[in-house]
């Protein structure tokens, strides 16, 4: 989804933009990435009133076979999984950024919060939001 504003955004030190990667962009494995989130931190806690975030690396593709729908095109593997946290329920929309380029959303992961987890590939959708864009 992409949000426009009714009007111009104030950038700050604490407000800016975040760069998007080129079309058809592919990252390697083990790169280290960083990512953020008000999720909950624990299955048993509620959603934290504190802005989390961990610097997971990007994981193998075979690592997410466990998911029968991920599709390496499409989509990140992201984490190891001999990591003990990982972002969970009510991080999902968040970023996953990698050398100061946004390279994916937090989309799914297993139930018990482990890694890995499954991110949106956002330079496999730069030709629509490109369009989006142009057109706005």
């Amino acid at each position: 989804m992409l949000l426009k504003l009714k009007e111009k955004a104030s950038l700050t030190l604490a407000m800016g933009t975040l760069s998007l990667p080129p079309q058809f962009t592919f990252i390697l494995s083990g790169r280290m990435c960083w990512v953020a989130g008000w999720g909950k931190i624990d299955m048993k806690e509620p959603a934290s009133s504190t802005l989390q975030e961990m610097k997971p690396r990007l994981g193998e593709p075979q690592a997410c076979s466990l998911f029968p729908a991920f599709d390496h095109n499409l989509q990140l593997c992201v984490g190891h999984p001999q990591s003990t946290k990982f972002a969970f329920k009510g991080d999902s929309g968040g970023p996953l950024l990698c050398a100061g380029v946004v390279q994916g959303i937090v989309s799914y992961g297993q139930s018990n919060a482990k890694p890995p987890a499954v991110f949106t590939r956002i330079s496999h959708y730069r030709p629509w939001i490109d369009e989006v864009l142009n057109e706005n």
